[in-house]
């Protein structure tokens, strides 16, 4: 197998690939009707405001006057193009849908008409964010979003129109934001649409015990509050439901072999399995069975607590552990995390959105040299981006009597080594980040059980014991990708109305 073969045979590739889906292809809903969080779109609307008079005269405001026609005619040669630029200046960014693009006129009355407010909505398109080139006077464009009630960027930069409309919008609570270039528009943008993404998880968790988790107690417990100030829902289903469809999916013939399937190909793709295929085909069918009811429950998101699950003696009756299924999930982009972690995973859902990445979570140690260690064996593969080649991986057994498949990563063996920490706290509240550098990891060489797969991480500034006792307020998960990303996720933090502290 040559190099080429063996990263796009990763484990994220054979994912994104559409193996579990029913082989979906690029865009199409899978089998199981699970769409990716990849896949939500930011729907901005653009709207360009003139002025044109009803008459011709000079004065304060209006120091060479034009016939209204001519100006009429020179406000619509204005819009005629525009529309062409902004999608020029933006290019193809992924996630942005840019709608159909509205001229709205008005006259020395200074009032949006309801014929011009008519046109904002006459496509049936509903935006997320309004993009204004406010031409003619500052109110109109406040009208505009007020009208709308949605955030509004206005065009042109940090100047005397764009300053006045935003400190007057922004006093009436209209959120509003100018960016200062086309290179800060499309970063705004990302983080607008993770917002969006962010408000619209929705986790899916198993359980009979409900929260806290008994070994992750940092998580957030209080759910009808973070539902009320995030919009993130949490679905509680039963064990016996989740029994119910993995027993099912275990004695059906057609997913078994699909399962097998996927498992031959991840087998064949790994540098080395530590477990039969059988036993990791066991785990894939875990995966189809958490799609499947997240599906049902119209959720986004998963996570499972281990402690409780292992209790409950169904992974051992299937052989399974939730490991690979936390892999398989975060690289289609959805957010998965050990352990009922509601704040690992919603920081999991902050980062990846940001960088267009997978990411790996894990237990917070302190290592000599003044290194940050994060352990556990549920790392995303596409660390280098969704639409990159998966970083090489073992398959390995996670409990001694040979079962429990998990992907191993030497997150050394790659290029990039600046990394992005976060951790979101108890009450979903305040935000803790960490700008570092991967120095080194652990649990690619040997049989290793459990949790081993082990990223050390050293603060660019600043000392990891510093950040680990910011965490006696956050919590213990963490979650972190290749990549520097601290100052965008301070910036969603406050676009969420979180509090954020950055190390390093």
């Amino acid at each position: 197998m040559n190099r080429r073969e063996f990263l796009e045979g990763s484990l994220g590739a054979v994912v994104a690939a559409g193996a579990m889906a029913g082989r979906a292809g690029a865009g199409e809903a899978p089998d199981d009707g699970l769409i990716s969080p990849r896949q939500a779109k930011l729907a901005v609307r653009p709207v360009m405001t003139n002025m044109v008079h009803t008459g011709v005269w000079e004065g304060p405001c209006r120091w060479r006057a034009i016939g209204v026609d001519q100006e009429r005619a020179n406000a619509e040669a204005r819009f005629a193009g525009w529309p062409k630029q902004l999608a020029a200046r933006l290019g193809q960014q992924p996630g942005v849908e840019l709608l159909p693009a509205v001229h709205v006129t008005f006259d020395e009355q200074f009032k949006l008409t309801a014929e011009q407010a008519a046109k904002l909505t006459r496509d049936g398109r509903a935006p997320d964010v309004l993009f204004i080139s406010p031409g003619g006077a500052s109110v109109i464009a406040y009208d505009v979003a007020r009208r709308l009630e949605k955030p509004m960027i206005l065009e042109w930069g940090l100047n005397c129109r764009t300053v006045d409309i935003a400190s007057y919008a922004r006093s009436m609570g209209v959120e509003t934001f100018v960016p200062a270039g086309d290179e800060e528009l499309r970063k705004l943008l990302v983080l607008l649409r993770a917002r969006k993404v962010f408000r619209e998880t929705a986790v899916l968790f198993p359980t009979d015990r409900g929260l806290p988790p008994v070994a992750s107690v940092s998580s957030i417990n209080d759910l009808a509050d973070l539902e009320k100030r995030h919009g993130v829902r949490v679905v509680q289903i039963g064990y016996k439901e989740l029994a119910a469809e993995m027993d099912r999916a275990l004695g059906a013939d057609a997913e078994r072999a699909k399962a097998e399937e996927v498992a031959d190909r991840l087998v064949r793709g790994a540098a080395h399995s530590y477990l039969d295929k059988g036993l990791v085909a066991r785990c894939v069918q875990f995966c189809h069975t958490a799609r499947k009811l997240m599906a049902r429950h119209k959720c986004n998101a998963f996570t499972i607590e281990c402690f409780e699950f292992c209790s409950s003696r169904l992974p051992e009756r299937w052989k399974i552990t939730p490991c690979l299924t936390h892999t398989m999930l975060k690289d289609e982009g959805f957010a998965s995390s050990c352990e009922a972690d509601l704040g690992g995973l919603l920081s999991m859902r902050l980062l990846m959105s940001v960088a267009g990445k997978s990411s790996h979570l894990g237990n917070t140690f302190l290592r000599p040299g003044g290194l940050l260690a994060i352990n556990h064996s549920a790392s995303g593969l596409r660390l280098n981006g969704f639409d990159q080649p998966g970083l090489p991986y073992k398959l390995g057994r996670f409990v001694s009597s040979g079962w429990g498949a998990k992907a191993v990563v030497d997150f050394t063996n790659n290029e990039e080594k600046r990394a992005t920490v976060v951790r979101i706290d108890p009450t979903a509240s305040r935000m803790l980040v960490l700008r570092g550098t991967l120095e080194g990891s652990d649990g690619w060489e040997g049989d290793n059980l459990g949790c081993s797969v082990e990223a050390r991480i050293k603060p660019v500034e600043g000392r990891a014991e510093d950040f680990v006792r910011k965490q006696l307020d956050y919590g213990n998960h963490l979650i972190w990708t290749y990549g520097h990303y601290a100052d965008e996720m301070r910036q969603l933090g406050e676009m969420l109305g979180m509090e954020v502290e950055v190390v390093g």
